[in-house]
């Protein structure tokens, strides 16, 4: 199954659209590496991506058939970690998967 019908279709991202341009940006991960919105994914694969103010991890643990019910799909993904990340930290210039910015010390 595609990266970005698996990410909509489980309902982690609402729509493809922004699938497609968090994964044409570099910005999800399988397995440690970006890969691109047309990726094969697997059972067992792990997803790393930003949504908002946090970056979340999941492992793949099944690939759907068809429409997913709301209730349904926890079935499909099992949570890893969920980081937050601070509100005035944005995605303009700054890596979230990077470390974070160092605090200037006053001496």
């Amino acid at each position: 199954m595609r990266l970005d019908a698996f990410l909509k279709k489980s309902l982690l991202i609402k729509r493809r659209e922004l699938a497609n341009q968090l994964c044409d940006e570099g910005m999800v991960r399988v397995n440690g590496v970006p890969r691109k919105a047309s990726h094969d994914l697997k059972v067992q694969d792990e997803l790393e991506f930003p949504l908002y103010n946090r970056v979340l991890k999941v492992r793949v643990l099944n690939l759907p058939e068809g429409n997913v019910k709301k209730a349904d799909q926890w079935s499909l993904f099992e949570v890893l970690e969920d980081k937050r990340l601070p509100l005035d930290l944005g995605y303009g210039d700054e890596d979230p998967f990077g470390p974070p910015p160092k605090v200037p010390r006053s001496h």
